[in-house]
């Protein structure tokens, strides 16, 4: 049986990624895996870079939710500072995103219960979607072995924000 965090990354494609490079929060290394294994996406940079960094440079970059296009799912992956994520929330609720996924260090108790008050689902507050996609590059899927072998990988979805951190393993 696939675990929930499996089947919500592997059967969604055009989520959105909001980052903010101005406080050193771009998912490069993400952007670089899902554009590698093919998985459509669109990324929001409330920082203003102007193209991806990171191993995939030039890529496309959104500055703001009119730019994104309409057909974008009811995903999105948060990817900003703690002190900056009831924004980004705002922000994905403005493009549409019913279901919230706070990547590491993200899931603020402010961010998640305003997320939860604008009745969005919270999917997971930690861990990083690549680790449940079926395919990554080699580096993700370095980092996807070690959280299986210390077992995080199986625990059920993350969704309370005072709960201890496991985001990394």
């Amino acid at each position: 049986m696939a675990h929930a965090l499996e089947t919500i990354i592997r059967n969604t494609d055009k989520f959105v990624i909001i980052g903010d490079s101005s406080e050193k929060r771009f998912p490069a290394m993400s952007y670089h895996s899902y554009t590698k294994v093919g998985k459509q996406f669109y990324c929001l940079d409330l920082g203003g870079l102007k193209e991806s960094r990171g191993f995939t440079k030039g890529g496309k970059i959104y500055h703001s939710v009119e730019e994104l296009p309409d057909d974008r799912s009811d995903l999105a992956i948060i990817w900003v500072k703690p002190r900056s994520a009831a924004n980004a929330v705002e922000i994905a609720h403005k493009a549409g995103a019913k279901r919230i996924w706070f990547n590491f260090k993200t899931g603020h108790p402010t961010a998640v219960n305003r997320a939860k008050a604008l009745d969005m689902e919270v999917v997971e507050i930690g861990r990083c979607p690549v680790l449940y996609m079926d395919e990554m590059v080699p580096a993700c899927r370095a980092h996807t072995l070690a959280v299986k072998l210390t077992g995080t990988y199986k625990r059920p979805p993350q969704t309370d924000p005072h709960a201890k951190r496991r985001e990394m393993l």
